[in-house]
């Protein structure tokens, strides 16, 4: 069973049919999916409300080779933004390649000369997102499981999947797919584990940072207990964010998001997973926090627009 063509039904789990990411279909699924739709309600509000005002779209956008839905991140900023999505490329001011796919060989043709959003992000398996940080950050992530001796995270290369899982090193041979990397101990208090996720709008960093919160058990999956939001600048040092923007111009990620961990054991952050098709706001996040990391999305998200057609 489909629906809306991008998920199925298997086994009492939703399963992405591009990523075969799988979400199950419980009480908590519910309470996202009904947060979710009182989001997309509240924005759709809010554009009503500014079209009514005679607001005109700043600029008109396509979106290939899909259009993006409601519970992607880039809907809600489009929509704070005055930036109209159009499906006719002839129609756009600009492009945003969109595809859940973690990897292509070579990047897809843009439909015209417009400028193009993420265009040169093509490759954001786990592999080639650790050697741009250690490329980046001076200092790296990935162990060789088969002579690193002790406790290491195994996970997938492909997007989306939270299969990581921990496991004592050395093993025979690596799994086909999947990288190995050392534990980041993300705790602040050495118990509940935080995953520091961080928006990038124009390759840059932007105001606020989204703090995940995970119990010890489900650490690996996209399940938050809680998620809040704080300025990026009590999370994260100047320094550290330089880095993290040029993390992000080095893998050509004009809109997305980063997971980032601090070790508490050392004290520096790591970047693990960079994505291109951020779904979001995160369900788990107040609702008044939601409204306020949007717009401050769609704040930069306008200037980065504005820019691009200047440029032109």
């Amino acid at each position: 069973m489909s629906i809306f063509g991008e998920f199925k039904i298997n086994n009492n789990q939703l399963v992405a049919i591009e990523t075969g990411a799988e979400i199950p279909l419980n009480r908590e699924f519910a309470l996202d999916a009904w947060r979710m739709a009182t989001f997309v309600w509240v924005i759709n509000a809010l554009r009503a409300t500014r079209k009514m005002r005679g607001r005109e779209p700043r600029a008109r956008i396509s979106f290939f080779p899909k259009k993006p839905r409601s519970y992607y991140a880039i809907w809600p900023v489009c929509q704070l933004a005055d930036v109209k999505i159009v499906d006719d490329p002839a129609e756009a001011d600009l492009h945003f390649y969109f595809e859940d796919r973690e990897f292509l060989t070579a990047p897809r043709q843009a439909p015209s000369n417009k400028p193009s959003l993420n265009i040169g992000c093509f490759d954001i398996r786990k592999s080639v997102v650790a050697r741009a940080f250690e490329e980046v950050f001076g200092y790296g992530l990935t162990i060789e499981p088969t002579t690193f001796v002790g406790t290491a995270v195994e996970k997938s290369e492909a997007n989306g999947k939270h299969d990581g899982r921990l496991i004592e090193c050395p093993i025979a041979a690596p799994k086909q797919g999947h990288v190995y990397q050392q534990v980041i101990e993300n705790t602040f208090d050495g118990i509940e584990h935080v995953d520091i996720r961080t928006p990038i709008v124009g390759g840059k960093t932007t105001p606020y940072v989204f703090l995940k919160r995970r119990t010890k058990e489900r650490r690996f999956t996209n399940d938050n207990h809680r998620v809040d939001l704080a300025p990026i600048d009590a999370m994260l040092s100047a320094d550290e964010q330089e880095k993290i923007t040029a993390f992000a111009r080095t893998m050509r990620l004009d809109f997305g998001g980063l997971d980032v961990l601090r070790n508490r054991n050392d004290g520096r952050i790591y970047i693990v997973d960079a994505n291109k098709t951020d779904m979001g706001p995160p369900s788990a996040m107040r609702a008044q926090d939601k409204l306020t990391a949007m717009r401050g999305l769609a704040k930069a998200f306008a200037e980065m627009v504005d820019e691009k057609l200047k440029a032109e």
